[in-house]
């Protein structure tokens, strides 16, 4: 981000992107009707989900992140998962780490996607067939969210 006329840039907290892309997905999927309450109850259950497993999305996606600009600090072969298990052992949470697994998250991130994707094609059929219908009709095309 930065200022207008200014030579100064600010850096966005290590995860806090991942925080929001997370937040904006679920806005989209489930297009609530009061956003700030439902942006509360998201945070509110990822933290009681962090808590639980003992697994915290921001500081992965940071790591993800660092990794991807400086991939020195991943010289270690060890995997976040395996990571998050051995934090885990003798606690009965396992089952529900495999339930929801990395592969898991990434290929649901990549549905999500392709499913954005399809929908803001059809979007835009659907509002170049009502502006060609208007056309058709001689009407003006400048509203063409109304339906004929």
């Amino acid at each position: 981000m930065s200022i207008p006329f200014s030579n100064t840039h600010h850096r966005i907290p290590p995860g806090f992107a991942n925080l929001l892309e997370g937040l904006a997905r679920e806005v989209l999927r489930e297009q609530p009707e009061d956003i700030p309450a439902f942006a509360a109850n998201y945070f509110e259950e990822l933290l009681d989900r962090r808590e639980k497993t003992k697994f915290d999305p921001a500081e992965w996606g940071a790591k993800l992140d660092d990794r991807f600009y400086n991939n020195k600090a991943f010289e270690e072969a060890v995997s976040l998962q395996e990571e998050v298990k051995e934090s885990m052992k003798d606690s009965s949470l396992e089952p529900e780490l495999d339930k929801h697994s990395l592969y898991e998250t990434a290929t649901h991130e990549i549905e999500d996607k392709a499913a954005t994707k399809i929908q803001a094609v059809y979007r835009g059929y659907r509002v170049r067939e009502t502006v060609r219908r208007l056309k058709e009709l001689g009407q003006d095309a400048t509203n063409p969210t109304e339906e004929i």
